[in-house]
C-alpha cells in the first residue's frame, strides 16, 4: 500500500508570511534604498508578517483545528490585501517600480491564499498528521 503525505497549504501560509518578515527584517536598510517605501512602511510590513507567519504556524501545527480560526486566517489575509492595496495607491508615485511590483505581487498571492483557505477550509480542519479511525470490513 503507498501512502502519501498531505502538504497542508496553512503551512505554505505560515513558512511564506515568517519567510518575507524575516527576510525584510535582515536587509531592511537594503530594501529601504531599492523599495523607496517609507520605513515605517517596511517596519509595519515586517511586523505584520512576522506576527502572521507565527500564528499561521502555530495553527498549522495543530493535529485538530477550529473552524473558526481557519476562517479569522482567511480574513486577515483578505484585510491584508487590502493593505497592500492602500499602499500601493499611498505610494504609487514616490515608490520605485520594484517596491510597487512588490505589493502587486504579495496582494496577489495572498489574496490566492485567502481564496483558498475559505474554499477548503472544511477540509483543512485536520491537519496532516491527524489519523481517523477507519472501520474495516472484511468481505
Amino acid at each position: 500500500m503507498i501512502t502519501h503525505k498531505k502538504l497542508d497549504i496553512l503551512y505554505l501560509d505560515g513558512i511564506a508570511g515568517l519567510l518575507a518578515g524575516l527576510t525584510l527584517f535582515s536587509f531592511q536598510s537594503w530594501f529601504y534604498e531599492t523599495y523607496s517605501l517609507p520605513l515605517h512602511v517596511l517596519q509595519f510590513i515586517t511586523a505584520a508578517n512576522i506576527l502572521y507567519g507565527i500564528c499561521a504556524l502555530l495553527l498549522a501545527f495543530k493535529r485538530t483545528r477550529s473552524l473558526l480560526a481557519i476562517k479569522v486566517l482567511a480574513i486577515a489575509n483578505c484585510f491584508w490585501v487590502i493593505v497592500c492595496i492602500f499602499f500601493i495607491f499611498e505610494y504609487i508615485n514616490s515608490a520605485s517600480w520594484i517596491g510597487i511590483s512588490l505589493l502587486i505581487f504579495e496582494s496577489i498571492f495572498v489574496g490566492y491564499l485567502a481564496y483558498f483557505e475559505c474554499i477548503n477550509s472544511a477540509s483543512l480542519i485536520y491537519g496532516p498528521t491527524y489519523k481517523q479511525r477507519v472501520k474495516n470490513t472484511y468481505f
